[in-house]
């Protein structure tokens, strides 16, 4: 699907997010507890510097423009949050574990890494259209002025995750 410009940042993010989740589902069917330590610890630190950001972005401008034309309690809206209070808990407990040798689970990786990518899938068909559709040229450029002046910011430049993020493990 051809994506409006003003979101091609965060369709990027996207893109890095995927290959996270690929990444947790790679660690999580091998089922190596070292692995699965190093895949945890990987992601944490994935959370930390880019992918809440992110979050946090879509949170500040994205759902704000959105609201403007629909409830703020529309399907959008009120699943994008949703996936993202969910995340954030599953990522919360990641981080509890990664505190003390507790052994890290399969099926939490392996849960996380489904969740991003249901959530990727979620924006991508289904958000970003609705902001799209519903939003003026000027709004859509104007969001993306915001999203870029934040993004410069933070030194993430344009595209929050890019920068950052290591090459996958494989």
């Amino acid at each position: 699907m051809k994506r409006h410009q003003s979101l091609y940042p965060l369709s990027r993010d996207h893109h890095h997010a995927l290959v996270s989740a690929r990444n947790l589902d790679i660690a999580a069917e091998a089922n190596d507890p070292d692995g699965l330590r190093h895949a945890a610890e990987r992601f944490a630190r994935f959370w930390e510097s880019d992918l809440q950001w992110h979050f946090s972005q879509e949170e500040r401008f994205v759902l704000p423009l959105l609201a403007k034309y629909q409830a703020p309690d529309s399907d959008e809206v009120r699943e994008t949050l949703s996936q993202h209070t969910e995340i954030r808990r599953m990522v919360d407990e990641l981080n509890n574990k990664l505190t003390r040798p507790a052994l890290i689970e399969a099926h939490l990786l392996g849960a996380l890494g489904e969740s991003l990518r249901n959530h990727v899938r979620f924006e991508e068909n289904r958000l970003f259209p609705a902001v799209e559709t519903a939003a003026t040229e000027e709004e859509l450029r104007r969001m993306n002025e915001q999203l870029e002046q934040d993004r410069s910011g933070t030194g993430l430049g344009g595209c929050a995750l890019a920068p950052k993020i290591q090459a996958p493990e494989y």
